[in-house]
């Protein structure tokens, strides 16, 4: 086989990714207005008329955001914004004046354990988001919920050689880029701007990187990126590093079901 038709078969191969991951997005999108839909039309009306957030958990207007616990998981929240803003591609974001949604989520983490009624140790509770390809709502949200177990071992096993430069670790078989950060870090510049102006080769307006949070073994925050790349099928999921069931925690099926 010549280079010729080689590189035709390359380019007919990347050409069928794009086209598939195009056809995933369309479905992954429809009803992409719900959480949109149930902050604006009931959270934010019921907490302003009646000081009461429900189906949220909480409404902070003075801070701009609303706590909704998911269906899916046993204690996973989502963090939204109360105004529009569609996703990590939203140039919002890079503004000073945004609230710093990745800060107030990490705020919000004991309710997780307030909802299970048993202390989460640190190392597994998370933060992330999803870039634009790799999620199904059309409005900024950040899930909070348990870290794979895997993934703690395996970040707890590194966590000498982590630092806050930034570096290529794979987990999942995907390449993320990681670094550490203190609280301070974590609440001085909002992390979605660290992303655009730390990493190489961001621009933030394409919604390519999703991000998730969590804290290592040693109790120093950590940093995690994952890019979307079509041609190596990966979407920029950055949720692929929870576990929305908390199966680390080993809790019995009959309490999760309760």
């Amino acid at each position: 086989m010549n280079w010729l038709v080689i590189k035709r078969l390359s380019a007919l191969l990347v050409t069928v990714v794009i086209a598939l991951g195009a056809w995933y997005g369309y479905h992954l999108h429809t009803n992409s207005n719900a959480l949109w839909n149930i902050v604006s039309r009931q959270c934010v009306p019921h907490q302003q008329a009646q000081r009461d957030p429900s189906p949220c958990q909480r409404v902070e207007l003075s801070q701009g955001y609303a706590l909704l616990k998911d269906k899916v998981g046993i204690v996973q929240y989502l963090l939204i914004p109360t105004v529009r803003i569609s996703g990590v591609e939203s140039l919002e974001l890079q503004q000073p004046q945004t609230p710093n949604y990745f800060y107030l989520a990490w705020t919000q983490l004991p309710q997780l354990s307030r909802t299970l009624v048993k202390p989460i140790p640190s190392n597994l509770l998370s933060l992330a988001i999803n870039a634009k390809w790799g999620r199904s709502q059309n409005q900024l949200h950040i899930h909070m919920s348990c870290l794979r177990g895997d993934i703690a071992h395996q970040l707890a096993a590194q966590q000498s050689t982590i630092t806050e430069r930034w570096q290529r670790y794979t987990l999942l078989n995907h390449r993320y880029w990681i670094r550490a950060l203190t609280l301070d870090q974590l609440r001085s510049l909002s992390l979605f701007q660290r992303v655009a102006t730390e990493l190489p080769d961001v621009n933030p307006g394409s919604g390519r990187e999703g991000i998730a949070v969590t804290t290592l073994a040693d109790g120093r925050l950590v940093a995690l990126v994952l890019r979307t790349d079509w041609t190596k099928g990966v979407l920029g999921s950055a949720e692929e590093l929870q576990d929305h069931q908390c199966e680390a925690l080993g809790i019995p099926i009959a309490t999760k079901l309760r």
